[in-house]
């Protein structure tokens, strides 16, 4: 994988009125398509830098894919205003969670640019969390 670009990505998750949030800073790559993006990045486990997580972000006619690689697994699907069902591997083994989202929203070229979302988890159609989910990207 070329890491022509320095990517943050930022997550907020608010859980019963308490937020977590979480930033990875790391070298990846982006690619433009007719449709969209494709951006590709590491991200290291914080306590155990020797697990790697590999992301792939794809932006095609509006519509968001996160496909996670790694000791923890999942592929994510956001659509504004459409509820998609997801897997989602946890220690505990993989389920199936809601996803509805909120808003999708981009601006990139071929320097870089930003990417958001938000969007709704739920399992068994109640809520339990809401996210926002922020990707900035910038040339090397």
């Amino acid at each position: 994988m070329d890491e022509r670009y320095m990517i943050t990505v930022v997550g907020v998750q608010t859980v019963d009125g308490e937020k977590d949030r979480i930033e990875v800073i790391t070298a990846g790559d982006m690619q433009l398509t007719e449709s969209g993006a494709v951006i590709t990045y590491p991200e290291y486990a914080e306590d155990n830098p020797g697990v790697k997580t590999d992301t792939t972000v794809t932006l095609e006619n509006g519509v968001l894919s996160i496909d996670r690689r790694g000791e923890m697994s999942s592929h994510l699907i956001l659509e504004e205003g459409v509820r998609h069902e997801c897997l989602y591997d946890t220690p505990m083994g993989q389920m199936f969670i809601g996803i509805f989202t909120d808003s999708v929203k981009t601006d990139l070229n071929e320097h870089g640019g930003e990417l958001c979302a938000s969007y709704k988890l739920d399992f068994n159609r109640a809520v339990v969390s809401e996210n926002e989910f922020y990707i900035s990207i910038k040339e090397k």
